[in-house]
């Protein structure tokens, strides 16, 4: 019998002599069964799929962490190759790279890299599928921006790499966070996971490079949530830090566990407080001026055919003021770490100007990486200058023992969260992010966070 005809009417009962007679239904009014074959039990293949999502999710969550790892690890690898080539030492075994080099070592490794990523960037543009930055693989609003081209993406990651290594001055923390948000693209579009999980994962992909490369898991959480999704949720905060927790475990098989900038602690004192917020509240404005001129040198970026003669012309021109200056090649760490170490007020104002510039005629001429760890050593050296000159009022010859908590090492690391929280426009990423860079104590949490707030509430003021 086929499953969906209607049941034959049963014959009328005989009425008695005399009675009314029963009244009847016909066949075509009888209610009948409605029986689907196709989902006999649809709450059980619900249940079945929505138990499928979850293993693809968790399957895309561990792959997504060990490919960013494994991305950030390679890139590791290549850069300290590049600096050994260029300086005969890399940042694992001096913290300042250009320690001990001449003058023409330090132009021969900026000549020789600058002309291997200029011609490798030039071709790129010219002959090359566009590449994807890591805000267009998150929106992936476009076929283009979903799907980027794997080859192209790659090899501007590494340039980024070998240009780093050689010294340009710019930050090497994007190529990491372009491999994580490339790999987390096609594992998700192989599981099939719908467009929300893609772009979590898609950004928890490049958050997880950031991680792996610095070993810094919870500012890695910290930047996916805040940067590139700005949503803060218990369902989004576990899928990233998941994420980040594998990649900076699997990136150890090249990358060091110690700490990236060697200092001791700050003091958490009432004084050393409001020293720190002092301090934020100063290299507020210098961080919103350094924040407009990236963007707009980076708008105005050399491009194609352009880049053959500019950026060779900012490398070398790079390598006259490292002839004084070496501290400005790398991506900031050598300044960074000479300003956490202390030096004299006019070294340090040489070297923030020198960063400053060499980093925005880079990015202006052509080349393309981070402004993450140079905004650190900017604001260091910018903290420092201002700890240095505020101590030079007599006011403290009044006050010997708030002098003593007011030191120029809490000013150079408030100089650079509260620089970097600006210059990024994120100031829990910026907060995580130092804290995990310099290895700081929980007593260094309230002297930091004023810091950013003060850099912050003065950035606002200036903006209106």
């Amino acid at each position: 019998m086929m499953p969906d005809a209607a049941p034959s009417p049963l014959p009328a009962p005989s009425s008695p002599a005399g009675a009314s007679p029963v009244l009847q239904v016909p066949a075509a009014q009888a209610p009948a069964a409605q029986v689907s074959s196709a989902q006999p039990f649809p709450a059980l293949q619900a249940s079945r799929s929505e138990g499928g999502i979850r293993w693809r999710l968790l399957l895309a969550m561990i792959l997504t962490g060990v490919a960013a790892g494994l991305g950030a690890a390679a890139l590791s690898w290549l850069i300290h190759g590049v600096e050994h080539l260029a300086f005969g030492q890399t940042e694992a075994q001096a913290r300042i790279v250009t320690e001990g080099t001449t003058p023409e070592r330090r132009m021969l490794a900026l000549l020789g890299g600058g002309l291997v990523v200029t011609l490798g960037w030039a071709l790129l543009q010219l002959r090359g599928r566009p590449v994807v930055g890591v805000n267009g693989a998150v929106a992936a609003d476009t076929p283009a921006r979903r799907r980027p081209p794997f080859f192209e993406n790659m090899m501007h990651a590494v340039l980024q790499i070998v240009a780093v290594g050689s010294g340009a001055p710019i930050g090497r923390e994007v190529a990491p966070r372009e491999l994580g948000a490339l790999f987390a693209g096609r594992i998700v579009d192989g599981l099939r996971l719908d467009d929300e999980m893609r772009r979590l994962l898609v950004a928890c992909g490049a958050a997880a490079g950031l991680a792996g490369v610095y070993q810094v898991p919870l500012a890695g959480t910290v930047f996916a949530l805040e940067i590139l999704l700005a949503r803060f949720s218990i369902r989004y905060g576990v899928v990233a830090l998941t994420v980040s927790v594998i990649a900076t475990l699997v990136a150890r098989v090249t990358v060091s566990t110690e700490t990236f900038y060697v200092l001791g602690q700050i003091s958490g004192s009432a004084v050393s407080v409001g020293w720190c917020a002092l301090i934020g509240v100063l290299v507020g404005l210098p961080a919103a001026a350094f924040r407009r001129a990236v963007q707009h040198v980076e708008k105005h970026r050399a491009q194609k055919w352009q880049v053959l003669w500019a950026l060779p012309l900012a490398l070398a021109l790079t390598g006259v003021v490292a002839i004084w200056l070496p501290q400005v090649l790398g991506n900031g760490r050598s300044a960074a770490q000479t300003a956490y170490d202390g030096t004299t007020l006019q070294l340090c104002l040489a070297l923030l100007a020198g960063k400053t510039a060499v980093v925005l005629l880079t990015l202006r001429s052509g080349a393309y990486g981070g402004t993450l760890t140079p905004g650190v050593a900017i604001g260091a050296l910018a903290g420092l200058a201002a700890g240095l000159g505020l101590h030079l009022l007599p006011v403290w010859d009044v006050l010997p023992g708030v002098a003593g908590e007011a030191s120029v090492l809490a000013a150079a690391v408030a100089g650079s969260v509260g620089f970097l929280a600006v210059s990024m426009n994120a100031p829990l990423t910026a907060f995580a992010l130092v804290m995990g860079f310099t290895g700081q104590h929980h007593a260094a949490v309230l002297p930091l966070l004023a810091a950013v707030a003060g850099a912050m509430g003065a950035a606002s003021l200036f903006s209106r």
